[in-house]
């Protein structure tokens, strides 16, 4: 991570991490399986080629099916609903993969690595003195929770240690995960977070 975070940084590319290894950075019980890097603009993937290593080609005991290489350095797909550029390394072993989502229908939305209103929030961690520009923990909440993944969430809520959450925006990250998860169900552990400051209802 700080070979990546160096590397972006120093070449301008305004970047924010997130994934398991931006939940894992904050101190998570969790191993990550790789890095996933939201990329501001299409054009800085691209540009990014130039920054992370691209070999002609894969020297790896199991490549995956396709990384970025100086002839191809991203892969564009998807379609008018979601449009992808799309990069993916290996930096001292570690799968990393860079993408830029243009999915206008999640223009107004808080939720994590396809939409803009996201990069207002951006956390700065560090990662051996390298600035980390990171997913608000509150927005990957909201994730784990419409992919059921109770355990991470509880590792998580350790790994905080009573650090106060943003319970507007985790509030918020909900409801509008909800657009895409619909039958998405609160947790207990974090139910009564969520009730505290509420108003009082009639």
């Amino acid at each position: 991570m700080a070979t990546v975070a160096q590397q972006l940084n120093g070449g301008r590319i305004e970047w924010m991490l997130v994934g398991s290894a931006a939940t894992a950075l904050r101190g998570a019980a969790i191993i990550a399986g790789d890095i996933d890097i939201a990329i501001r603009t299409a054009g800085d993937v691209t540009r990014a080629a130039a920054l992370l290593l691209t070999p002609a080609a894969p020297q790896l005991d199991e490549p995956p099916d396709w990384i970025s290489t100086a002839a191809e350095p991203t892969l564009h797909f998807g379609d008018a609903g979601e449009r992808w550029t799309f990069g993916r390394w290996i930096v001292d072993g570690v799968k990393v993969e860079l993408a830029h989502i243009d999915a206008p229908s999640a223009a107004e939305l808080m939720i994590e690595t396809r939409a803009p209103m996201v990069w207002r929030v951006r956390e700065t961690l560090n990662c051996h003195g390298h600035p980390v520009p990171t997913v608000p923990i509150e927005v990957q909440l909201a994730t784990m929770i419409a992919r059921h993944q109770d355990a991470r969430i509880a590792a998580t809520l350790a790994a905080l240690d009573g650090t106060p959450l943003n319970l507007p925006l985790l509030r918020r990250a909900i409801s509008d995960k909800r657009s895409e998860a619909p039958d998405l169900t609160v947790p207990e552990s974090l139910q009564h977070l969520l009730a505290q400051d509420q108003p009082a209802t009639d």
